[in-house]
């Protein structure tokens, strides 16, 4: 008795391309995220130091009229 052995190669249907549509949308996401994060935190600290800047300047100038009233007719000096 013969045997006769055959092997075929076995068709596997799932995808081998590891660059689907939905694979690429996601690396596509991730990386806007991973590149505009630091770019948000950046701009958020700037304007953060520029309103500081701001309200430090408007106290200084309130401060400055109150040093200028004369306090006894609450006017301002006039030199």
């Amino acid at each position: 008795m013969q045997n006769y052995f055959h092997t075929q190669p076995a068709n596997n249907s799932t995808s081998t391309n590891a660059n689907s549509h939905g694979d690429i949308q996601t690396y596509t996401s991730i990386g806007f995220s991973v590149i505009s994060f630091p770019i948000f935190l950046l701009l958020g600290v700037i304007a953060y130091k520029k309103y500081r800047a701001a309200v430090l300047r408007q106290q200084i100038v309130k401060l400055e009229k109150i040093w200028l009233m004369n306090v006894k007719n609450n006017t301002y000096k006039q030199d």
